[in-house]
């Protein structure tokens, strides 16, 4: 998805509008990669994977994942201390 494709706006405004941190003024997302936790049909919880924007890579994938949870490790480790 390129900034002239139709939905790319969309795109932006709804990654800013959903995060508590905005972005940075003249930041433009590309990609998103959202973790969803929810109740199933059953009542069960489950998590889910969502994807909009640019195709990640299985590597940028993993990435990316592997950077939060490095920083989430830190930030539980830094809870002991």
């Amino acid at each position: 998805m390129t900034p002239t494709e139709p939905g790319y706006s969309d795109l932006a405004e709804h990654v800013s509008a959903m995060s508590d941190e905005p972005l940075v003024e003249g930041d433009t997302p590309l990609s998103v990669l959202m973790l969803v936790k929810l109740r199933d049909s059953e009542g069960d919880v489950v998590w889910g994977v969502r994807y909009a924007g640019d195709p990640l890579s299985s590597e940028e994938q993993l990435g990316a994942l592997t950077g939060f949870a490095e920083s989430i490790k830190r930030e539980l480790a830094s809870d002991w201390e």
